[in-house]
């Protein structure tokens, strides 16, 4: 029980200081950060931290080759049509900069529950952060592809 509050404040620190603009973080610690916040809304169902993490321009394209614009996306979230149970990144994820520009690249282990079916993915994902105008970052594209369990 301790564990799980300390991680919801974890991910409520990180939220904050992910969409804060005079953080005193670096970009790659503030994308990490907002990263992780995207991951633990998702797996929470948290539609209003999606609303302000996913850009409005937002293309998600899952493995299963499905694409969807944000609204497509959190309208699943909220009808519970697509539920995220786990997502969990491997240490792999790399984050690399240009400018305003973020791209993260990495490797997945997702349970999602989706039409009915719970389906456990390794994913190879590319996401690529937009940091706006009022400073906080954006996710714009979402791209996974599965990998093959040897």
């Amino acid at each position: 029980m301790i564990s799980r509050a300390c991680l919801a404040i974890f991910f409520l620190v990180a939220s904050a200081l992910a969409q804060s603009p005079n953080s005193s973080l670096s970009k790659q610690e503030e994308l990490r950060l907002a990263e992780h916040s995207r991951v633990d809304a998702l797996v929470n169902s948290d539609v209003p931290r999606l609303e302000k993490l996913l850009g409005d321009d937002l293309t998600y394209t899952h493995s299963t080759g499905i694409n969807e614009s944000k609204t497509e996306f959190l309208h699943r979230i909220q009808s519970g049509e697509l539920k995220y149970d786990s997502m969990q990144h491997q240490n792999d994820v790399s984050v690399r900069l240009y400018g305003d520009t973020g791209v993260l690249t990495g490797t997945s282990r997702v349970r999602v529950k989706t039409q009915g079916q719970t389906l456990n993915l390794h994913i190879r994902f590319t996401e690529l952060w937009v940091k706006r105008d009022r400073g906080s970052w954006q996710l714009v594209a979402w791209q996974a592809t599965r990998i093959a369990e040897k």
